[in-house]
This record gives structure tokens, C-alpha cells and sequence, in this order.
């Protein structure tokens, strides 16, 4: 009986949902439109600025030496003297100013070093560009300088290189694709589970306040747990079809988008264990979420106040997603498993590391069984209390 009750509660719930446009466009419009809209724009926009920064370097050079040769014969550099330098460079109309000290050819004549001074503006990416552009070529202009030193001393290259070290990278192609992908799918994933379940609980319970249906509700014979449940596993499901349209925005900006991987890209990580401890983790994620904005919601006296009290649960899911970010799993404390959201953020990035220890699954999703189980006592609590229901 209970088990009917709280399915036909959880219908009615999905279909007033699904017929609320506002819900509607937050669940799926930003995940599978804005997204790959902003990372188009972002990969144009990188692709065009290093495109002009390497089709014309204007340089000014203040003094001679045959670096001035070598740095012509750089395709898109140019050498210009405008009357302000300093003001030039400010205004981007330079990308550096190099100043050659007199003396310079003669240090160099007579072994010793001389000293170059090149300005640039950090704060021009195409100035950055011309900066390295400038130490590749004072690079390649000094090698040639120690051959010719070394050929006068009758010595080769050889001598001033005892160890040739070579370099073996042991990462796979699956886990170059993995790494990869554990710096952006968590953040997604668990931002878009908070997001995503966001319009639907406050609608559920603050809304329905506000409009005065739940009261109405709450009066039929129907036990305030089941309506609870319902509400629960319909705030549930926004979230985890929020991350999944997430996850097709995702693999559209890597398939169609302009942005590439060196390497390819392969989805060899997964396998049936990592793939279980993923849904399973996305499902005890998607609960912790749905039973904090549903206390959330209970608490708003009003639609508004709830959307300002659910800022915060946006706030909860990116701090740990940006502190791990730059993680390896190998690297992730151990606490961090029993901490929520933290855990969740740790066992995606071994999905997609492809290594998932059995302990840290056992730990990971256990703990957040028990804080899922303790909010929800929370929610039922003050979803039974008659002030909590109905508009004061």
C-alpha cells in the first residue's frame, strides 16, 4: 500500500514538473545549450587570439647584433621603432622591446655572457606569446654561439652533454583520456546535480506552500513520509537528468567542439566496476542533494526565500570540486572519503583514472548512505511539523 501511494504521489510530482517551463529550461536548457555554446566560444576565442598572435609579432629592437638577424627570420615577426616604446608596448601596438646593450657582441667575442633585457606585458596573452617566441629564438641564437666555442676548443657538442636522458611515459592512451576527463567531470557532474534538482524542490515544497496546494495535501490520508519519499525521488530524478544532459553537452564540445586531444581520446577506463561505483555513486550524490534542498525548501516560508537559501548548496558542491580538480587519486587524503561531496569528487576521479579501490568504494558510498539517511530524518521531521507546511 505504502509503495503505491508514494508511486502515484511521485507521478503527480514528475508530471507537474515536466509541465512547468521554468523547471523545464533549468534542468536541460543550460546543461545542453550553454554549455558546449560556452565552450565553443572559448576554444574559438583561443584559437583566433593565438592565430593573430602568431601571424604578426611586432617587435622593437633597440640596439644591433646578429640576434636581430635570426629573430627576422622568425615568420610574422616584425621590427619596428615607434617614437614611445614604453606606451606602444601598454597599448599592444608592440608585443616587446628588446634592448641590446652595446658591448654585447664583444662579451660574447671574448666568452664570457652578456646580458639582454626584453620588456613584455604579462597581461597580453599575444605579448606572452611574443615573449616565448623571443627566448626560443635567444635559445637557438646561444647554441649556435657554444658550437662555434666548442669547434674553436676542438671539442664537440658531446662534451658539454655527458647524459643523454630518455623520457618513457607509462600512462596509458585510456588513462591520458581518464586524467583528463577527472579534471572537468566531476566538477559537471556534481555541480549540475545541485543545480539540477534546485527548481524542482523548491517548487515541491516552497512553491506548493506558497500556492497553498500542499497543505491540501497534506490533509489527505496520506502518510507525510510517503509525500516526503515521493518528493524526494522527484528531486532525484531532475538531478540526474540535469548530469546527464551534462554529460551529452560534454561529449559533444569533445566530439564537434574545436577543442582536441593530442592523444585521442578513448573511454578504455571504464569497465563493469568502475561503471557500477559511477551510477552509484551519482545516485547517492543526486539523494545527498535532493534531502538538503528539500530541508532547505521546508524551511523557506516563501518560493523566494527558498531560492536563497539553495545559493548555498551551488557553493557546497564547487568547493570540492575546484579543490580536487588538480588531483590525482593517488594524492586524495584519505578523510577526504568520509567527508560529503568530498567523497563523491574522490571516487569519480577513479572512475575516470580507471582504478577504483574496493575500500574507498566501501567507504565513499557508505558514508554518504549515512549523512543521505540523516538528512532525510531531518526533511521528514520538519516536513511533519504543521508550521513547516503551511503558509504563515
Amino acid at each position: 500500500m505504502g509503495r503505491r501511494v508514494i508511486w502515484t504521489v511521485f507521478q503527480k510530482e514528475m508530471l507537474d514538473l515536466f509541465r512547468d517551463r521554468k523547471t523545464l529550461l533549468g534542468t536541460f536548457l543550460v546543461p545542453l545549450v550553454i554549455i558546449p555554446f560556452v565552450f565553443f566560444l572559448l576554444g574559438m576565442s583561443y584559437s583566433h587570439v593565438e592565430k593573430e598572435a602568431r601571424a604578426y609579432i611586432p617587435i622593437a629592437v633597440n640596439g644591433s647584433s646578429g640576434l636581430v638577424a635570426s629573430l627576422q627570420k622568425v615568420p610574422g615577426v616584425s621590427i619596428l621603432q615607434p617614437p614611445n616604446q614604453e606606451e606602444a608596448l601598454q597599448e599592444g601596438q608592440l608585443r616587446a622591446i628588446i634592448t641590446i646593450p652595446p658591448a654585447l657582441e664583444g662579451q660574447i667575442k671574448a666568452g664570457g655572457t652578456a646580458e639582454l633585457h626584453v620588456a613584455y606585458d604579462s597581461t597580453n596573452q599575444k605579448s606572452v606569446y611574443a615573449r616565448s617566441v623571443i627566448e626560443d629564438t635567444v635559445e637557438a641564437y646561444s647554441k649556435e654561439i657554444v658550437l662555434q666555442r666548442l669547434k674553436q676548443a676542438g671539442m664537440s657538442e658531446q662534451a658539454i652533454k655527458p647524459i643523454a636522458p630518455t623520457y618513457e611515459n607509462v600512462a596509458s592512451e585510456e588513462r591520458l583520456s581518464g586524467g583528463m576527463l577527472a579534471g572537468i567531470i566531476p566538477l559537471m557532474l556534481v555541480v549540475s546535480l545541485a543545480s539540477g534538482g534546485i527548481a524542482a524542490a523548491n517548487d515541491l515544497v516552497a512553491g506548493e506552500k506558497e500556492r497553498g496546494t500542499l497543505e491540501s495535501l497534506m490533509t489527505a490520508p496520506i502518510a507525510a513520509n510517503h509525500i516526503l519519499t515521493a518528493k524526494l525521488m522527484a528531486v532525484m530524478v531532475m538531478s540526474c537528468m540535469s548530469a546527464l544532459a551534462s554529460l551529452v553537452s560534454l561529449s559533444l564540445v569533445l566530439r564537434l567542439g574545436p577543442l582536441e586531444m593530442e592523444n585521442g581520446f578513448s573511454l578504455g577506463f571504464f569497465s563493469p566496476m568502475t561503471l557500477l561505483v559511477l551510477v552509484l555513486t551519482i545516485l547517492v550524490l543526486a539523494a545527498t542533494f535532493a534531502a538538503l534542498e528539500l530541508v532547505l525548501s521546508t524551511i523557506a516560508k516563501s518560493f523566494k526565500e527558498g531560492q536563497t537559501y539553495m545559493s548555498g548548496v551551488i557553493f557546497l558542491a564547487m568547493v570540492p570540486s575546484y579543490m580536487m580538480m588538480p588531483l590525482n587519486p593517488v594524492d586524495i587524503p584519505g578523510y577526504y572519503y568520509v567527508i560529503p561531496v568530498f567523497n563523491g569528487v574522490a571516487l569519480c576521479k577513479e572512475v575516470f583514472y580507471g582504478r577504483v579501490e574496493p575500500l574507498h568504494a566501501l567507504v565513499g558510498l557508505g558514508s554518504s548512505l549515512v549523512y543521505v539517511a540523516i538528512i532525510t530524518v531531518m526533511s521528514s521531521r520538519l516536513f511533519r511539523r504543521e508550521g513547516a507546511v503551511v503558509k504563515n
